[in-house]
């Protein structure tokens, strides 16, 4: 039998107007349960003594910025549950979806997927050669950073962060309810600067007000409407949840929005996520619950402070 796609919602009205989904936890989907070890916390490939740090990716060096490009290449070349391929695909298609929205654990579901991308970035690259996650500031409104932007590299190669295949999706998961088949990611990216309303990248007033927030679910609620409006001001497949972790551009997304929650934890201490349970498992990944996700820290990374646009609230 030939297994078809359920109707994938776009991440907001303003993109291409499709049926909405039920977005089913896949924790709660049969033969889906992530294990947990007792008292175990996730290993990471950072210690206590050495925490990577994740920058602004308009502030990456040109070394930073070239390992950054080799560390992608390097997953994109890896055709197993290690590669790129595997972990686009793990937010929308190929089935099953895992990806999670529109609940409380949007925040947690995204900050353990951004965890285990950056552990398979890492394995990719030499010994003793760091990589990091870097944030993409969109609350400037300056548009994607340079680094993403530029579709070819001073040498004439294809930039690896402007794009990457669309691969290991069956074509019957394609549909006219979800999207038509592409085979590249593409952007269409909305208006840059202020004065452009929903229309335009959130500001950084937009950012603060939410920081502002002191109940976990309002914050919650409000930072994925800040997230949805990005991916609509990127377009084209950034748009379409089947498919928008193919683009790199996505995982700087992500991280901004990891960024801006970790922010706000340090100005509500203790706060955990809402309603559910810290021993909520997250899955698919193996060794992940709720809990496990709220200190970054014990996950191995932390965010460079720097001059920004998105600071927390006094």
């Amino acid at each position: 039998m030939t297994e078809t796609a359920p109707v994938i919602q776009a991440f907001w009205p303003l993109a291409r107007r499709i049926r909405p989904r039920n977005i089913r936890i896949v924790t709660e989907q049969a033969g889906s349960q992530a294990t947990v070890p007792a008292g175990g916390l996730a290993l990471s490939k950072a210690t206590a003594s050495v925490i990577r740090y994740r920058k602004s990716a308009t502030l990456l060096t040109a070394d930073e910025i070239a390992a950054l490009r080799s560390a992608i290449s390097g997953m994109l070349a890896v055709a197993d549950d290690r590669g790129y391929e595997y972990w686009a695909g793990l937010h929308g298609l190929p089935l099953p979806i895992s990806c999670t929205h529109a609940t409380p654990l949007f925040l947690p579901w995204h900050r353990a997927y951004l965890y285990y991308f950056e552990q398979y970035l890492l394995d990719v690259m030499p010994e003793g050669v760091q990589v990091s996650l870097p944030w993409w500031d969109w609350s400037s409104q300056a548009g994607m950073p340079p680094a993403y932007a530029d579709p070819e590299l001073p040498d004439g190669t294809p930039n690896p962060l402007a794009g990457a295949p669309v691969t290991g999706i069956p074509d019957a998961q394609f549909t006219e309810e979800n999207m038509p088949r592409a085979d590249h990611t593409n952007r269409t990216p909305g208006p840059t600067g202020p004065g452009h309303r929903s229309s335009g990248l959130p500001s950084a007033q937009e950012v603060s007000a939410v920081l502002a927030l002191q109940d976990f679910d309002d914050f919650t609620n409000q930072l994925e409407d800040l997230h949805n409006r990005v991916h609509v001001w990127v377009g084209g497949t950034m748009s379409e949840i089947p498919v928008a972790a193919f683009d790199p551009l996505f995982w700087a997304h992500h991280t901004m929005i990891d960024r801006i929650w970790a922010l706000w934890q340090q100005a509500n201490p203790g706060a955990g996520a809402g309603p559910v349970p810290l021993d909520y498992p997250l899955g698919p990944f193996p060794t992940l619950n709720v809990g496990q996700t709220l200190s970054i820290t014990g996950l191995g990374y932390q965010y460079a402070a720097a001059t920004n646009s998105a600071t927390p609230p006094a």
